[in-house]
């Protein structure tokens, strides 16, 4: 029998498989790299925004509390803590400084023809104390009822947990509210 024999390669092996082999991971492991970066980056982001959107609910909800009470005659506000998610950690908790005082922007007549008849609360505006065209004159002629809003502007600024003392509020949310008041009543 014959044998092949197989001649070994006359030159050496250049290696061109393994640098380009070397090549190809070194990409791969930058384009990981980066990877993971931007996904650390899009991680902060969203915490960041979770953070902020928190901060924007907890002013709100201390805004509704206040609004819920007698809020021209408030005194001096003290900072209010809400636990975003009622966790009872400090972590989830947010300090609410309602600063400055609920401040009285303007006072503006209600119209009449703003007003609804069918409500309870608006038929001691009108003029006479009974529902319009009753034949009952001495009405306002420019049209204005006995009631007016005195418009009110109330500012909640929000730090956000584990912050710094001397830290900036993370939000500051300002909100309008409107109280029923006599006419020619004014600021306080």
């Amino acid at each position: 029998m014959n044998r092949i024999r197989h001649r070994a390669a006359g030159r050496a092996q250049s290696g061109a498989t393994l640098l380009v082999s070397m090549i190809f991971l070194v990409v791969l492991t930058l384009i990981v790299v980066s990877a993971i970066k931007v996904s650390n980056v899009n991680s902060k982001v969203a915490g960041n925004m979770q953070v902020q959107k928190e901060a924007e609910a907890a002013a709100q909800q201390t805004i509704e509390k206040v609004i819920s009470t007698d809020f021209t005659t408030l005194a001096t506000p003290t900072p209010v803590t809400v636990d975003i998610n009622n966790s009872g950690t400090t972590g989830s908790t947010y300090s609410v400084d309602l600063s400055p005082l609920p401040s009285c922007i303007s006072v503006s007549p209600i119209k009449s023809a703003d007003l609804d008849a069918s409500n309870p609360a608006d038929v001691p505006c009108y003029a006479s104390g009974s529902v319009q065209n009753s034949g009952i004159s001495g009405g306002a002629s420019n049209g204005d009822s006995m009631c007016a809003n005195s418009n009110w502007e109330i500012t909640a600024s929000t730090t956000p947990p584990n912050a710094a003392v001397s830290a900036t509020p993370a939000v500051t949310v300002r909100q309008g509210v409107a109280t029923r008041v006599a006419v020619g009543s004014a600021c306080n």
